[in-house]
């Protein structure tokens, strides 16, 4: 992605709300096209998705994917089961760590503290 330093804070507005767009518009393409809606599916890592979209010539991060999470939920008739798909890559619970859940306490505290 190009540096955006130069930018005022309007124009730097405009390419976030473009960007926004330009993920909302990659997965409405991912959403008619059989082939593409596929790789989207089988995607298990935010960069893959940010990666798939440059090849397909849109331009976006996974900060702006999250910013249209809830156009991309309004849309879900639209864009049928690829919501899912991009709700779980771009959720609160989608992180690299294991689900270890909560260790059992055994034994006592070693004495003196």
């Amino acid at each position: 992605m190009r540096s955006l330093s130069h930018l005022t804070q309007a124009q730097l507005l405009g390419v976030i709300i473009m960007s926004k767009e330009n993920a909302l518009s990659f997965l409405q393409q991912a959403a008619q096209d059989p082939d593409l809606k596929s790789q989207v599916q089988a995607i298990d890592d935010q960069r893959e998705l940010i990666n798939l979209g440059e090849a397909k010539g849109y331009d976006f991060s996974p900060d702006h994917v999250r910013q249209a999470l809830p156009v991309i939920k309004e849309q879900k008739g639209f864009l049928g089961d690829l919501v899912e798909a991009i709700l779980e890559l771009f959720g609160p619970t989608h992180d690299d760590y294991p689900a270890t859940g909560v260790q059992p306490f055994s034994g006592d505290p070693p004495s003196g503290h």
